[in-house]
C-alpha cells in the first residue's frame, strides 16, 4: 500500500469534515427559512386550526375565518339544541393575538430557545388556545331572549281517565335559564367553549305552585254527576233524549285554571263541540246535534246546574220517486208544503216525475224557524177531527175541530205557531179569522193557521154547524171560546203536530 499524499490527506479531510456538518446544514437551513421569512413554526395550532408554515397575515385570516365567521355554536338545554354565531353570545376569538402567541413559538430572542422549539415541532404538535374575549353584557342579552323560548312553565294539575277512572295527575315541574350561572361559566372558559364549539346551558327548575284542590274535586264529581244527566230534545218525534257522555268525554272537556293557589275547574267549549259531533252521528233518523249552538249550553250547564233546552236538528234527506207517486202525495208523506220540495229542486216539473227520479228533500227544520217551547205542544188528527193539547207531557185539553175539505186540505207535517193574530183577514175568501195562530205557508206568502169560527165581512158565522168533519180551506178551525184558550196559551215557538 502506498502511503496518502499529503494532497489525498486534505482531499479526505474536507470530506470528513463535510460529512461531520451536513447534519448541522439540514437542520439550520429550514431553521433559518422559518427564522428570516417569519413564518410560523411547522405542527404549531391555534385550537383546531392548524397555522404552522404560515406567515402572520395567512395564519390570522385562517383563524378569523375558522372561528368568527363560518363556526357554528350549539346551545343545549339537554333537550333541544339552538345554534348561534359565536358572536350572537358574545364571543369573539381575537385572531391576531392568537396568530401573535402561535408566531412567539421559536421566535424568542434567545436563539438555542428558538432552535430547541424548531425541533421539537418537527416531532410533536404544539396546540395553543384561541385568545377569546367574551361581551358579557351580549352575552346576558342573549341568554335572556333565548329563555323566552327554552322556559318550560310548570304544568298545574289535571285529570285523566286510567282503566275507567278520571284521577288526579300533580303537576310537573318546569325550568328555565340559569342565566347567572350559565354566564359565570362562559367567563371562566370562553376559549374551551369556542374550542369545543358547544355551550351547556345551566338550568334551573321552576316548581308546580301549591294548590289547594279541594274545590277542584268536588266541581269535579258535580260535573260528572251533571254531564250524565244531559238531555236533548226531538221537536219532530216528541222525544226527549239522554245523551251517552262518558266520564272520558268530561275529563277532555275539563280544564283546570288556578286563581289565589286555588285550582276550579271549567269546561272547555271547543273540546265539547268535538265530541258533539260525534254523539249526534249515533242518533239515526237523519238527525245530528248543532254542536256550534249546544257546546255552550252543555258547557253552561254542567258548570252552573241552571237547566238549559238542547234540540236534536235534522239534515237534509233525498227521496225516490215511486211508482203512483206525484208531489203532492210526496209532499204530505214527508210533511212538506208542496212549494217547499219544488224549491229544494229547482227546475223539476211537478206533472212529470219519473219513477226513480231523485228529489232533495229540505231539512226538517225548516218548518221550525223559532226557537221551540219545549213544555207545549198541540195534535191535530186530520182523521179524527180533533186537536188535543199537551203541556209538560200531558193532557190539559181536546177540542173538536174542522180541518180543510178535499180540494183545499190541511197539509200534514210537525210545524210551529209563527204568527199571533187577533182577526186575520184572508181577501181570497173574504173571511174573518178570530183569533188566529200561523203555522205554515201553504204557499208563500199565504200562511195556514188555527183560529176559531170564520166570520164573512157582512158579519156572518160561518161552519158552526160542521165542527167534527171537513170544511175549511186548509186551516183548523176550533169553537170560539177554544180558539181564545189556544190563543192565550200558545205562545210562538209552541210545536204543533198535524196527523194524517
Amino acid at each position: 500500500m502506498q502511503p496518502l499524499t499529503v494532497r489525498k490527506l486534505a482531499i479526505l479531510s474536507v470530506i470528513l469534515s463535510v460529512l461531520c456538518f451536513l447534519p448541522l446544514i439540514c437542520v439550520l437551513t429550514p431553521y433559518a427559512y422559518f427564522q428570516v421569512l417569519d413564518i410560523v413554526l411547522p405542527n404549531v395550532r391555534v385550537g383546531s386550526v392548524a397555522v404552522g408554515g404560515l406567515s402572520l397575515n395567512e395564519a390570522t385570516e385562517r383563524i378569523d375565518q375558522f372561528y368568527n365567521q363560518r363556526r357554528r355554536i350549539p346551545v343545549t338545554d339537554g333537550l333541544r339544541v339552538w345554534y348561534f354565531a359565536p358572536v350572537e353570545l358574545g364571543l369573539l376569538v381575537d385572531a391576531s393575538r392568537s396568530t401573535q402567541r402561535a408566531f412567539e413559538y421559536g421566535h424568542e430572542p434567545n436563539i438555542l430557545n428558538n432552535l430547541s422549539a424548531f425541533l421539537r415541532s418537527l416531532s410533536t404538535p404544539v396546540t395553543f388556545s384561541p385568545v377569546t374575549i367574551l361581551d358579557t353584557n351580549q352575552a346576558a342579552r342573549r341568554l335572556r331572549q333565548l329563555n323566552e323560548e327554552a322556559r318550560q312553565q310548570p304544568k298545574p294539575p289535571t285529570v285523566v281517565v286510567e282503566q275507567g277512572q278520571i284521577k288526579w295527575i300533580e303537576g310537573e315541574m318546569g325550568y328555565e335559564i340559569n342565566i347567572e350561572d350559565t354566564l359565570h361559566q362562559m367567563i371562566a372558559d370562553p376559549s374551551g367553549i369556542m374550542q369545543r364549539g358547544e355551550l351547556k346551558l345551566s338550568l334551573k327548575p321552576i316548581p308546580p305552585p301549591t294548590i289547594d284542590t279541594t274545590e277542584a274535586h268536588s266541581q269535579l264529581e258535580t260535573f260528572l254527576q251533571r254531564a250524565a244527566n244531559l238531555m236533548v230534545y226531538d221537536p219532530i218525534k216528541d222525544e226527549w233524549l239522554k245523551l251517552p257522555i262518558s266520564q272520558e268525554m268530561v275529563s277532555r272537556w275539563v280544564e283546570v285554571q288556578v286563581i289565589d293557589q286555588k285550582a276550579s275547574l271549567r269546561l272547555s267549549e271547543e273540546k265539547i263541540k268535538s265530541d258533539l259531533n260525534a254523539l249526534g252521528e249515533t242518533l239515526g233518523d237523519n238527525r245530528y246535534l248543532n254542536a256550534e249552538t249546544i257546546a255552550p249550553l252543555v258547557a253552561r250547564q254542567i258548570e252552573s246546574g241552571a237547566p238549559v233546552f238542547m234540540r236534536v236538528n235534522y239534515k237534509p234527506t233525498t227521496y225516490v220517486v215511486q211508482a203512483g207517486d206525484t208531489l203532492l202525495k210526496i209532499a204530505w208523506k214527508l210533511g212538506f208544503p208542496m212549494w217547499k220540495i219544488l224549491e229544494a229542486n229547482p227546475g223539476i216539473d211537478p206533472d212529470r216525475l219519473l219513477v226513480g227520479q231523485e228529489l232533495s228533500i229540505p231539512s226538517k227544520d225548516e218548518m221550525l224557524p223559532l226557537e221551540i217551547v219545549p213544555n207545549k205542544r198541540i195534535v191535530i188528527s186530520i182523521s179524527k177531527q180533533r186537536l188535543t193539547v199537551y203541556e209538560n207531557g200531558n193532557q190539559i185539553k181536546k177540542f173538536v175541530i174542522s180541518t180543510g175539505i178535499d180540494r183545499s186540505p190541511t197539509q200534514p207535517g210537525v210545524f210551529q205557531v209563527l204568527t199571533h193574530k187577533a182577526n186575520a183577514y184572508a181577501s181570497v175568501w173574504d173571511l174573518y179569522m178570530p183569533n188566529f195562530l200561523g203555522i205554515y205557508e201553504a204557499w208563500p206568502g199565504f200562511m195556514n193557521g188555527i183560529h176559531g169560527l170564520p166570520t164573512l165581512s157582512n158579519g156572518t158565522r160561518l161552519w158552526a154547524n160542521v165542527l167534527g168533519r171537513p170544511a175549511s180551506y186548509g186551516c183548523i178551525i176550533l169553537d170560539l171560546p177554544d180558539s181564545k184558550f189556544l190563543y192565550n196559551w200558545a205562545e210562538n215557538g209552541v210545536v204543533v203536530e198535524i196527523l194524517p
